[in-house]
């Protein structure tokens, strides 16, 4: 399908399909090229490019929907353009991170949740309503930053 020119929550990005290559002519801050190849075919994720301000460099964000939304259906709309603020109501716009969990030590690639400038005048509601990742998949310790997605376990 290809990569498509949207406005979410007032905001011009670049949406990506599911599985579609990233391809951007100038670099894109906060894109971990190993960690965008696992997500690009994420069931739960689609991508996004976008400028926060009119001179600053490109930034690539993920965004995440937990309710089980069908993203090739979404995919669909936004290749015939026919989205609506609707088809983003239940996105939370997350970036990816290394995080070491602190009861056994385990480092995982997690999408953790970020802001993203058109989701900002609800983005309590989101993150209250969204799921997110609680506990070390390893030990079970708590969590507390809002962990979207566990991308991979690097160690063991």
């Amino acid at each position: 399908m290809g990569a498509h020119n949207l406005i979410i929550g007032g905001v011009s990005v670049r949406y990506f399909t599911g599985g579609e290559a990233l391809d951007a002519e100038e670099p894109v801050q906060y894109l971990d090229p190993p960690e965008d190849a696992l997500l690009a075919g994420n069931a739960r994720v689609r991508r996004i490019v976008f400028r926060p301000l009119s001179k600053s460099p490109l930034v690539a964000l993920y965004l995440h929907w937990s309710g089980g939304a069908s993203l090739t259906e979404l995919d669909t709309r936004v290749a015939a353009g026919t989205t609506t603020e609707e088809d983003f109501h239940d996105a939370v716009a997350g970036q990816t991170l290394v995080r070491r969990c602190r009861g056994c030590g385990t480092r995982f690639s997690i999408l953790y949740a970020v802001e993203f400038p058109g989701f900002s005048r609800d983005r309590a509601r989101r993150l209250q309503e969204h799921g997110h990742i609680t506990h070390c998949p390893a030990c079970g310790t708590g969590w507390t930053a809002y962990v979207l997605e566990i991308i991979r376990r690097l160690d063991g």
